[in-house]
């Protein structure tokens, strides 16, 4: 069953100036233990917890979604779904492009439109 989602309040947007980002290292699991991990007091007080190291997608410039809804009717952005063909078959937002990530790492950005600003989405 095919299912297009529509680009709502829920949706998660990450606005990307193309380099390569791997999806698959970050997840909630992740980002909740790493949130408890932030939250716990140290066992000694005298040693801070040194933060995260930083990961390619901390440096990604976030947009939300009225202002990715905005960019696409003015028809300044496009979106892009790099989670896989297989996945984007079974779900994906309205309008966006089957675009996986392989592409991405391997800099194949013939696809993709120049003037405009590039959209892409994860999760």
């Amino acid at each position: 069953m095919k299912m297009i989602l529509k680009l709502g309040g829920g949706a998660l947007i990450a606005a990307m100036t193309i380099s390569a980002v791997d999806c698959s290292k970050s997840g909630a699991a992740t980002d909740i233990a790493d949130a408890t991990k932030a939250s716990t007091p140290p066992s000694n007080s005298a040693a801070p917890i040194p933060p995260p190291p930083q990961s390619a997608e901390d440096k990604m410039p976030r947009i939300n979604v009225a202002e990715a809804k905005k960019l696409i009717a003015d028809g300044k952005a496009i979106i892009i779904d790099v989670r896989g063909t297989d996945t984007y078959k079974m779900a994906h937002i309205k309008g966006a492009l089957d675009f996986p990530l392989s592409k991405l790492e391997a800099g194949d950005l013939k696809d993709l439109p120049k003037d405009k600003r590039i959209i892409a989405y994860c999760s």
